[in-house]
């Protein structure tokens, strides 16, 4: 063969190769979009076949926007759902005798969930439907549920609700129902998530029922002031005009967060002060290093401390060198300090020496008398403590699960509590009680110097306000 036409034989061979690689290649390209296409369209098949089976599915966008609407509606809001207004109230969950009062992204041993607190009928066991709601879609996935604690004999009962959601995921709002209701939700809750570290302590109280004794208040937050406290928490239920007016002038300094409590059934023990209490442990988680439980007739006074910084960085020394052996041991959620009354004055001659030794000046002591101020009054006490009962706890919110009024339910893993030594700390409880053997105890007049001069400068500006205060 010549060699110009074998050339263009391999001409012809090579075009051939090159068209016959471009069609494999075209049609291997095809082949890969058509299983793009498919495993897309399968995956949207499973997550809206097969997810129901293992609890979850999304809904359909017209769901998606039903919900929207609801949650923007309770809410009184018509900005985008990132932006919700934090309006909070007890919700029912259709008709059923089961409210909800609040939701928080929470994790637990790795897993991410929302978690709902309300209260609810003791015998419901339904199974509960979750309704996560983003802004973009919407999911329902299968919740839990867990009782929190003896409910007294009362007929509802704290419950909190667990709704396991994916690691990315980040609801806006939380909606409950019954699967048996076969029904879409009523209820809507913003979901809370923790912000930055603000503070070191907080203090929440237990829910102010028939309240009137706005002196208290001002006493308590003021001392604790002292102690170290930079933010309070009240759950209003029912108090007087006057008390009203005291907590209003502290939220105008941003001291306080006042958290209206129209408990919607009295069936509940102690006004459902244990929802208060998780509650506010819950929305300081982040917030607030520790968190303070306590009543507004309570406090929790060092004996050779400052301060409840101090008070703590003794402990956690001590605990950590009894420790040292062990390089995973518990950390310490919960201080439990015990209780004891401070029942009564003590008697002019006792109070006429401690004036001189704590340089207690007339004008101080007529302001302990018109002001209520029993903390530096009432220093006769019970000569020993309740123990196990009637005691407070100082908790780290990111340790405990759930808080309770004297210890905690139950902590986080790898966290435990531990007891304060009663030569370290006392819950000084103002209250009079009936009981054999009493001591003086004067230790809280060692911060007469620091508190005195806030009453006074809280009571003036009040008295600007326009308040008047009853003798």
């Amino acid at each position: 063969m010549k060699p110009g036409k074998r050339k263009t034989q391999i001409g012809l061979m090579l075009k051939q190769f090159k068209k016959s690689r471009c069609i494999a290649l075209s049609l291997l390209l095809g082949t890969l979009a058509l299983t793009l296409y498919n495993f897309s369209f399968f995956r949207s098949m499973v997550s809206r076949q097969f997810w129901p089976e293992i609890g979850k599915v999304v809904v359909s966008d017209q769901i998606h926007q039903i919900l929207v609407n609801l949650s923007r509606t309770i809410h009184r809001s018509s900005d985008d759902l990132f932006n919700p207004p934090g309006d909070v109230s007890f919700q029912r969950l259709n008709t059923h005798d089961l409210w909800l009062f609040s939701a928080f992204y929470d994790t637990i041993s790795n897993k991410k969930l929302v978690r709902i607190f309300g209260l609810q009928d003791t015998a419901l066991n339904d199974p509960v439907v979750c309704y996560l709601i983003e802004a973009n879609e919407t999911y329902r996935i299968y919740g839990t549920r867990q009782l929190l604690v003896d409910n007294h004999g009362y007929r509802l009962r704290v419950v909190s609700f667990e709704c396991e959601i994916d690691p990315t995921s980040k609801p806006n709002f939380v909606s409950l129902t019954f699967s048996s209701d076969n029904t879409l939700p009523t209820n809507s809750l913003e979901v809370f998530y923790s912000l930055p570290l603000q503070r070191n302590f907080t203090v929440c109280y237990a829910v102010l029922f028939d309240f009137t004794n706005y002196r208290q208040i001002i006493q308590n937050v003021e001392f604790n002031r002292v102690l170290g406290a930079e933010h309070f928490f009240a759950y209003n239920m029912s108090i007087s005009s006057t008390t009203d007016a005291v907590l209003r002038h502290y939220q105008k300094r941003g001291l306080m967060t006042v958290i209206q409590w129209p408990l919607p059934a009295s069936e509940i023990h102690y006004n459902g002060q244990v929802l208060a209490i998780n509650d506010c442990v819950y929305r300081n988680k982040g917030i607030s290093k520790y968190v303070v439980i306590q009543d507004t007739d309570e406090f929790i006074i060092p004996n050779h401390h400052d301060n409840w910084v101090d008070l703590i960085h003794e402990i956690n020394q001590e605990y950590d060198l009894k420790n040292n052996c062990s390089t995973s041991h518990e950390q310490i959620g919960t201080y439990i300090v015990e209780s004891t009354f401070f029942q009564e004055m003590p008697t002019r001659k006792e109070f006429s020496e401690i004036k001189k030794h704590y340089f207690i000046s007339d004008r101080d002591e007529k302001m302990f008398q018109r002001y209520s101020l029993t903390v530096f009054t009432n220093l006769v006490r019970m000569n020993q403590t309740f123990g196990d009962a009637r005691q407070k706890s100082i908790v780290r919110p990111e340790m405990v699960l759930f808080p309770d009024v004297h210890t905690t339910i139950a902590h986080r893993p790898s966290a435990t509590d531990v007891r304060v030594h009663e030569s370290l700390a006392l819950v000084h409880h103002q209250r009079f009680h009936s009981a054999a053997g009493s001591i003086l105890d004067t230790s809280s007049l060692r911060f007469k110097d620091a508190v005195i001069p806030l009453v006074r400068r809280t009571l003036y500006s009040l008295s600007k306000q326009g308040l008047k205060f009853k003798n």
